[in-house]
């Protein structure tokens, strides 16, 4: 009888522990957006953009699953984090979706709510690009939303000063073409450089000494991840799926889970995600810094006096006309001279 009820337990607790990633995975997942943070950290980034939060949103999907509540959803998550900028990597309609002048409205309306006092920059994505028609409606939309798309081309970011981070955007590789010599023409390896493609495999093309970090999406993070495959598994995607990659030992590809999701809506072990990078300089301080009036040149000097005199030590002797008692203390009758120089009286000094 015990071992009856033991049996009945592990299953009760096997059929529970089922039943809660069924809800998981299609009830509150594919609507629970979470917020993973990251930090990107170079010399090349300016002390005047220390602690600058960079937002990352992508593949929203709109009309399937996604509408317009849980679109403003999204919109209160990013605007709780108060970025600094916001990057969206592509893809605003879901495939079929059904596009009129009014979801454009509610898509701008939502989007142009989005608060980012350094601005809001957008590259397209395949389903963006679908046919002509689609493409000038989500243009529309991203105009409206004021957001920059920055197609195979580049934009500084920075917050009013001279110090700043360039920005690439390049096209997909599914139904665009990446023009990566364009993208990087007035771009330096000075500069710290984020490059944004919805498609990650365009990692490949880039240059690696003039790109410090890559941002990508389209795969949904592969929307459901069975450990040994995932439920989808795009173009483009192939190479890079899902996760963080070192691209030949030179820079970091992140891809995003996106937002949204693609024939069913589910999500497992790939949440819905916005991603906040923050920026952290390591560049030395500038002359700016220092106080006024001061000179820095060397980081262990002091205000105080200089030390190449000490209280205890004599001046230097000098040629005055008085002699000081140091020289000498007693008259002397005679300097030592050639003994064929014609003597002369030496002056005799008072006691």
């Amino acid at each position: 009888m015990k071992q009856i009820q033991k049996i009945l337990l592990i299953l009760g607790i096997i059929f529970g522990l089922i039943l809660y990633l069924l809800v998981d995975a299609f009830l509150l997942s594919p609507s629970k957006f979470t917020v993973r943070y990251q930090t990107l950290t170079s010399d090349k980034i300016p002390q005047d953009l220390n602690n600058t939060k960079i937002l990352y949103v992508s593949d929203i999907y709109y009309g399937n699953h996604i509408n317009q509540s849980r679109l403003q959803k999204l919109v209160d998550t990013i605007n709780r984090i108060a970025p600094d900028a916001v990057v969206f990597g592509g893809d605003i309609y879901a495939p079929n979706a059904k596009i009129s002048t009014d979801s454009d409205g509610e898509i701008a309306t939502a989007l142009s709510s989005i608060k980012a006092p350094l601005g809001k920059f957008a590259v397209l994505g395949d389903q963006d690009c679908a046919t002509a028609d689609i493409k000038s409606h989500v243009l529309s939309i991203l105009q409206t939303a004021n957001f920059e798309v920055i197609s195979n081309s580049s934009v500084s970011i920075h917050n009013g000063s001279s110090g700043f981070i360039t920005l690439v955007g390049l096209e997909n590789e599914l139904n665009s073409t990446p023009d990566v010599n364009t993208a990087y023409a007035n771009v330096s390896s000075d500069n710290y450089v984020i490059t944004v493609c919805h498609t990650p495999d365009t990692a490949s093309l880039v240059p690696l000494d003039t790109t410090d970090y890559f941002l990508a999406g389209h795969s949904l993070g592969g929307q459901a991840y069975y450990l040994l495959g995932a439920y989808y598994a795009p173009e483009k995607a192939v190479n890079y799926l899902r996760g963080k990659h070192l691209i030949q030992n030179s820079f970091m590809l992140d891809i995003t889970n996106g937002v949204g999701t693609i024939g069913v809506d589910m999500r497992f072990l790939s949440p819905a995600e916005v991603v906040c990078y923050t920026l952290k300089s390591t560049a030395p301080a500038t002359e700016s810094n220092t106080t006024p009036g001061t000179f820095n040149d060397n980081p262990q000097a002091t205000p105080t006096p200089t030390p190449e005199t000490t209280p205890e030590s004599t001046p230097e002797p000098t040629i005055e006309p008085t002699p000081t008692p140091e020289v000498t203390p007693t008259p002397t009758p005679t300097p030592v001279a050639d003994p064929n120089a014609t003597p002369t009286p030496v002056p005799t000094v008072a006691p």
